[in-house]
């Protein structure tokens, strides 16, 4: 444990602040209602054991939850086994060690619990799959998984939810662009588009009517080239994904346009 660094469990009463974290930190996690609905009210849950707090000079800093289970194996042998998630850290306790420090928290807790096997699923907008080794985790082979979109509307918000978690350089503020996605429904092609722009680092959709017209990127995708392109900047590697990106361009799966302005901000001229 570094100097100035202490950590606990949360006390009874700080489940509201807890929450607050969740929010300012994933910017937004979702609702107090939401949390308690699937945290503080399960069952087997017990916020003041499986939620860990990293504080620094006596100021909360960051914090993860950890799930507690029971796994059946095939010779009917049940084990304890926990999930890791929901690691945060303050903006303004960055880049100290502190997400470090609640994940091995986390294991150190479940190891005192008796716990045999250990899961974590890394958000694709934050922690890359390739950090994990160094907390003791290894990678596990995942099935080819394959979906059909019955409602794209309500899909393409479940995107957008997830792509505001994601945090964007600082110099991206203020940029505009249109997505445009399809999807092959039982009903035939269908497409969804709107705007957004980036604000304090996060995507928003674009509210100001009068610069709806100037846009600084255009991407036009098929649902499922937009997925692979987006884990793909994360968990592939990049030499890979060119080639993946060269392929949807070739076959007309993936088109955009670009202005200048977003030309210089990605080469960082």
């Amino acid at each position: 444990m570094k100097e100035g660094e202490n950590i606990r469990t949360l006390r009874q009463g700080e489940e509201t602040d807890h929450f607050n974290m969740l929010n300012l930190c994933y910017g937004p996690w979702g609702s107090e209602e939401e949390w308690r609905r699937r945290y503080a009210l399960h069952p087997d849950f017990d916020a003041t054991e499986n939620v860990v707090i990293v504080e620094e000079n006596g100021e909360w800093a960051g914090g993860g939850t950890a799930w507690f289970r029971e796994a059946l194996l095939k010779s009917n042998k049940k084990i304890m086994v926990y999930g890791a998630g929901d690691l945060y850290v303050h903006p303004d306790h960055r880049g100290k060690g502190i997400y470090s420090t609640a994940m091995r928290s986390l294991n150190h807790l479940a190891k005192k619990k008796g716990v045999v096997l250990g899961f974590a699923y890394p958000s694709i907008y934050r922690l890359p799959s390739m950090a994990l080794p160094k907390y003791g985790f290894v990678e596990v082979f995942y099935p080819m998984t394959h979906v059909l979109v019955l409602n794209p509307e309500k899909f393409f918000q479940f995107l957008i939810s997830r792509a505001r978690k994601a945090f964007l350089s600082e110099k991206f503020n203020g940029l505009k662009f249109k997505l445009t996605v399809s999807f092959d429904t039982p009903k035939g092609r269908y497409e969804v588009t709107d705007d957004f722009q980036v604000e304090k680092g996060q995507i928003h959709e674009s509210k100001d009517a009068q610069e709806k017209g100037r846009m600084d990127l255009m991407v036009k995708a098929e649902v499922g080239v937009l997925l692979r392109l987006v884990s793909g900047f994360y968990l592939e590697k990049r030499r890979s994904l060119l080639l993946f990106v060269l392929a949807a361009l070739l076959k007309r799966r993936l088109k955009f346009r670009f202005s200048l302005r977003f030309l210089k901000l990605f080469l960082g001229l």
